[in-house]
């Protein structure tokens, strides 16, 4: 039965290789048969799907440009928004301060006026007693009715003295911080020209961009209309040839369905005496497995009756590598600490780091702490030396950390301005890159209105 079998599975075997080769014989006689219209169709439909390709790829090339051109054109948009907006705000503040600027002009010239009175009624009092001489004095003095009035009247007139030399020295203590503080004003009001001119200058920048990038979008867009004018043409091509080839091609049909049939045929016959082999030999492995058990049974059987004298040690019986997994599994599974500052550096080492570089020059977008940055520029790369990353952005700043009021800022918070950004150093002053004039220094933090303190550490 057995030979039977193995006869039938290889006559089964060499009958599907026939039908095999027949097929394929049937198949390669009909391809020498081919016209050579529908080669030439083929070769000219492969040249027109070349091109057409690689007109494609063009289209997808220019198509994925644009689409980044106007990602950033979009974006260059939004920076102009924002640069516009600042500038509104910054010339708001500007008018302010123009009119502090005015109130400490009034302020000057009403202190120099009670200062000139003062002085004048001063000298007049000072004139009198030297014209009168000490005559008129010493009368006034000899007039006294009593020791008492005597001390009052000596009393009086040095008070009147003292009176007028204070007065005077208020006056011209006041006249001074009122200098100072118009110098002060002045010198804000400088700096925030300045800013203003700066946005001047970003904003013809920002549109400079715009328009080269509306440009390059314009080109984009006559290359574009031209691939697509291309592509046309060579699916109109690849069609025409398309349909010379369904000419020729219908006439081989007939018979490449026979040979497919046959083909068909002899895989099913093929699978059909593979499996029937397959099985055979699953079930020979399927004796010798259950051959094999019977046989370990037997054996088992026979151990266990010679080793009864033996049971009192088994194998695998050490514990001691168990447990020293145990413990190692246990000691891997040990918590961590929270995590903190990337250097465990505090605001003050921030301020001590970032002082270092008063006096460096100021250079709009940039990021050198030595040779010139911005206002975020500065701050971002003052906080990278201590291993925080923070956008190169002041708005953006104004997100990052965590907010805090003014009344509780501390180092090394960051003081945000409209389209301004800087440290702060505490008793109410900041650090930063604040203009092309000043550079990189120090100064009031209340000089501007102030939109946010972030704290980046703890």
């Amino acid at each position: 039965m057995k030979i039977h079998n193995t006869y039938f599975r290889h006559a089964n075997i060499k009958f599907a290789s026939l039908l095999l080769v027949t097929a394929v014989s049937f198949s390669s006689l009909n391809t020498a048969f081919a016209t050579s219209r529908k080669s030439q169709a083929q070769d000219a439909k492969k040249t027109a799907e070349s091109n057409l390709n690689s007109v494609n790829n063009s289209i997808n090339n220019i198509t994925t440009k644009q689409q980044q051109l106007q990602k950033e054109i979009n974006a260059l948009d939004a920076d102009l928004v924002e640069l516009l907006v600042n500038m509104d705000i910054l010339s708001d503040e500007l008018a302010e301060k123009r009119l502090e600027i005015e109130q400490a002009n009034k302020d000057l010239k009403a202190a120099q006026k009670t200062e000139t009175e003062q002085y004048e009624r001063m000298k007049k009092r000072i004139r009198y007693m030297y014209e009168s001489g000490d005559d008129t004095l010493l009368e006034a003095l000899l007039g006294a009715t009593s020791m008492s009035d005597f001390l009052n009247r000596v009393n009086y007139c040095t008070a009147v003295y003292d009176y007028d030399r204070e007065q005077l020295e208020v006056y011209k203590q006041t006249k001074q911080e009122v200098i100072d503080l118009k110098a002060q004003l002045l010198n804000e009001q400088s700096e925030m020209e300045e800013m203003q001119d700066n946005y001047k200058l970003q904003e013809a920048d920002l549109k400079e961009m715009v328009a080269q990038k509306e440009s390059t979008m314009d080109d984009f867009a006559s290359q574009l209309s031209q691939a697509k004018i291309l592509a046309t043409q060579y699916k109109e091509t690849i069609q025409q040839q398309n349909q010379i080839i369904r000419d020729e091609e219908e006439k081989e049909r007939i018979a490449a369905e026979e040979a497919a049939r046959a083909a068909a045929a002899a895989e099913r016959a093929a699978r059909e005496a593979a499996a029937a082999e397959q099985a055979a030999r699953e079930e020979e492995a399927r004796r010798r497995a259950a051959a094999q058990a019977q046989q370990q049974q037997q054996q088992a059987a026979a151990n266990t009756a010679g080793g009864t004298s033996g049971s009192g040690s088994t194998p695998g019986s050490g514990g001691t590598s168990s447990s020293g997994g145990s413990s190692a599994g246990s000691s891997s599974g040990s918590g961590s600490t929270p995590a903190v500052s990337p250097s465990g550096a505090t605001g003050s080492d921030v301020i001590n780091y970032a002082t270092q570089f008063i006096g460096n020059p100021y250079v709009w977008g940039g990021t050198s702490l030595t040779n010139g940055a911005d206002c975020s520029g500065f701050v971002m790369s003052v906080y990278a030396h201590f291993g925080y990353s923070l956008p190169h952005s002041s708005a953006a700043m104004a997100g990052c950390g965590r907010g805090v009021s003014y009344s509780e800022a501390q180092p090394g918070d960051l003081i945000c301005y409209s389209g301004h950004v800087a440290l702060y150093m505490g008793g109410g002053r900041i650090v930063g890159a604040q203009s092309s004039r000043t550079g990189i220094t120090t100064q009031n933090a209340t000089y501007r209105t102030i939109i946010a303190v972030r704290r980046i550490i703890n």
